[in-house]
């Protein structure tokens, strides 16, 4: 289902919407995400919306839910290749950049900009869009989903100052490389101390990169760390979800699955944040949601049917019924039994809370 340019803007806006529905029903049937199409088709929608909330302010509500429909795609799915799995950090920095035209002020999108740029050690880009991300650290309704987390906020003052050690420390370099024999004595600095923090820093960070949640609670480990525990460990009756750097793997006695991002962040959140006692419902797993409606709920129907693709996907792997279904305050709801012990792997840099 491809809709080029120029035929979204010859559609109304009514017939956008009924394309942006066709998409969410064609993505229960694959399995993954159309973010490039749908991403088209909400900044069409954006596009209209902004030009007749003009003259109509009530749309003005509509116009927030779309920019946020567009935001969660450019986002939450912009780091994956449109039809597999596998990240990808071109299309990654490219989502992220479009997602700061419509929120100039997203911290998220910033941080994760920056992250990649000092990935390509690119320290001048990086100390930029770190620092746009902690200054953008300030509480706004508008935009309350994408604050950083706390260690977010850590790592984004270790990396602004790391990027800001590697130009010091390049610029001196060059320096050096000037000197000749008839040349006036150039200021020599003492860098033996600004070194060291640069270590130290990328020691700590490289120490405290991925979280590793179990029943047992939440530690901080790094990649290294969570490489040998996937290869090292045999877990029998144990689940072991891994967003690793590549792709999101799935393992359980023995085998491993790559599984979709819109699969894992459900089960994720089941695993580490719902119980017989505190079950997830609408609200709570709104975020992990595309087609949320205007109230950031999912409809009932979404919520049945996000889950139920959830259970057909891992009793496909073998997996018991790990799922269960309740009623919470007169709400539908869903929990992890808590009957096998699992293991949850992700990257600090890249969570969304």
């Amino acid at each position: 289902m491809h809709v080029t340019h120029t035929q979204l803007r010859k559609m109304t806006l009514d017939e956008l919407e009924e394309l942006e529905q066709e998409l969410h029903d064609k993505e229960d049937d694959i399995e993954y995400s159309l973010y490039p199409q749908k991403i088209d088709v909400y900044k069409e929608m954006h596009k209209r919306l902004q030009k007749s909330v003009k003259e109509n302010k009530e749309e003005e509500f509509y116009l927030e839910y779309i920019k946020k429909q567009l935001l969660i795609c450019l986002i939450h799915y912009g780091t994956y290749l449109k039809m597999k799995y596998i990240k990808d950090d071109r299309m990654a920095m490219s989502c992220l950049e479009e997602a700061l035209k419509y929120d100039r002020r997203n911290p998220i999108a910033a941080y994760r900009i920056g992250f990649l740029f000092y990935k390509q050690a690119k320290y001048y880009n990086a100390l930029n869009y770190f620092q746009m991300a902690i200054s953008n650290q300030t509480y706004d309704e508008s935009r309350k989903d994408y604050l950083l987390n706390q260690q977010q906020v850590i790592n984004a003052h270790l990396y602004l100052t790391n990027s800001a050690l590697y130009i010091a420390a390049n610029t001196q370099d060059d320096l050096d490389a000037m000197k000749h024999p008839n040349q006036q004595e150039l200021p020599n600095y003492e860098f033996s101390s600004l070194y060291r923090s640069l270590k130290e820093n990328e020691t700590y960070l490289e120490k405290n990169a991925f979280y590793k949640v179990s029943q047992d609670g939440k530690v901080m480990c790094s990649k290294q760390e969570c490489e040998e525990f996937v290869h090292e460990n045999e877990l029998t009756n144990t689940l072991l979800l891994y967003f690793n750097d590549r792709d999101i793997k799935l393992y359980f006695r023995g085998y491993y699955y790559q599984i979709s991002p819109d699969h894992a962040g459900i089960l994720r959140y089941l695993l580490t944040s719902t119980s017989q006692h505190s079950p997830g419902t609408r609200m709570k797993m709104s975020s992990y949601f595309r087609d949320c409606h205007v109230n950031g709920e999912p409809s009932r129907d979404t919520f049945k049917q996000a889950i139920s693709r959830l259970r057909r996907r891992l009793k496909s792997l073998k997996i018991p019924e790990i799922i269960q279904t309740t009623n919470h305050h007169g709400e539908l709801a869903y929990y992890f039994d808590g009957t096998l012990s699992y293991y949850v792997m992700y990257r600090v840099d890249e969570t969304i809370e």
